[in-house]
């Protein structure tokens, strides 16, 4: 073959250590398996070396393509040596490279978990991936028993523990073989295969409707709600009547509540939320519970250059004026004043010490 080569400069392939080549079985015997690669002399994989190698005589027949991985250019018979093993992971990443052109979804186990998200295995393979928490399908969470897990980093990492040894469907998002780099989503999936099912609830969500749901973030500006494959906002302002300075405090990834639903666009895919509108308006009762001339305890839950604001009770605050003062005030301090002025309507309550003073006085 070689001379024939040489005498008739035929165009043959040349290959060398590591590369990965194409083929197809001429033979196949106990022993060792001979694959056409074009070149100037046949390929060999020999099966007495690797188990791992042997079961390929069971599972291969003449004309069966095969990829394989140069591990010596040529041996004492003039033989091209192949390895099926070697070439499995360049098979496998040049499958995942096809997969992430194409969009292909494709399905691995959970090996562990970090503060990141999860990290993850391609069945039969030894290539791992990561899938960050930002695209873990929210759905896990309901399945995650949130009584363990209350707010810290370390919480969170608790919560994820359910999910080692589950399988999951993901989509590459990332993938850099020379950095062994493979990132993963699963909501890219399931975002894909709900999305008609998100129209349809859109469609059948109306304002003033309570609805169950499960915090799948916690921002400074509110919290986003999952309600049944919709995520909903609840408004830092609609958490609660009382002041709230950072959703945190109240809720955590994972728990569950109900709320009203506000606002529907079913076009935009927007959805308000409000906790508050399910409990009870303290200023619904405030003329009967507060008028003019009752002298009130409260504390002062504000600051402000015109004055303080005193809690009377959660989501309930008056304010004393500087001018109904009789001194400087601090936050958290317990005060007693007397009510002077009331608009429920407008949602002001006026306080006052002075004239508690005053009465003290003039009794005296």
């Amino acid at each position: 073959m070689a001379d024939l080569v040489e005498k008739y400069g035929l165009d043959v392939k040349t290959f060398k250590y590591g590369e990965l080549v194409e083929g197809k079985v001429i033979s196949v015997s106990k022993d060792e398996i001979l694959v056409d690669v074009g070149g100037k002399s046949e390929g060999i994989i020999l099966l007495n070396q690797d188990d791992s190698e042997k079961g390929l005589a069971r599972e291969l027949s003449v004309g069966d393509p095969i990829l394989a991985s140069v591990t010596q250019v040529e041996n004492d018979q003039g033989y091209l040596v192949l390895s099926v093993k070697r070439a499995e992971k360049e098979r496998v990443w040049r499958d995942l490279y096809e997969m992430y052109s194409q969009g292909t979804p494709l399905e691995v186990r959970v090996l562990e978990y970090n503060k990141g998200g999860l990290l993850v295995e391609l069945a039969g393979t030894e290539v791992r991936g990561f899938v960050p928490l930002s695209h873990l399908d929210r759905v896990h969470f309901a399945e995650i028993d949130t009584s363990k897990a209350k707010g810290s980093e370390a919480d969170l990492k608790e919560k994820l523990s359910p999910l080692v040894g589950v399988p999951l469907k993901v989509k590459i998002i990332e993938i850099d073989k020379s950095q062994n780099r493979l990132v993963l989503s699963e909501k890219e999936v399931s975002y894909e295969e709900n999305q008609k099912r998100r129209e349809e609830i859109l469609q059948t969500l109306e304002v003033g409707q309570v609805v169950e749901g499960i915090v799948t973030g916690v921002m400074p500006f509110g919290l986003f709600v999952d309600i049944g494959g919709v995520e909903g906002l609840v408004h830092i302002s609609e958490l609660s009547w009382s002041k709230v300075s950072y959703p945190g405090k109240l809720y955590d990834v994972g728990d569950t509540l109900k709320a009203q639903v506000i606002e529907v666009d079913p076009k935009a895919g927007r959805v308000s939320l409000s906790l508050k509108s399910l409990l009870e308006d303290p200023w619904t009762e405030v003329e009967g519970k507060y008028p003019v001339g009752k002298i009130v305890k409260g504390r002062v839950s504000k600051i402000m250059p015109f004055g303080a604001f005193v809690q009377l009770e959660p989501g309930l605050d008056g304010l004393i004026h500087v001018s109904e003062t009789v001194g400087p005030l601090k936050e958290g301090e317990a005060v007693e004043a007397k009510v002077v002025s009331l608009d429920s309507h407008r949602r002001k309550l006026g306080l006052s010490v002075k004239e508690i003073v005053a009465g003290e006085k003039s009794s005296s």
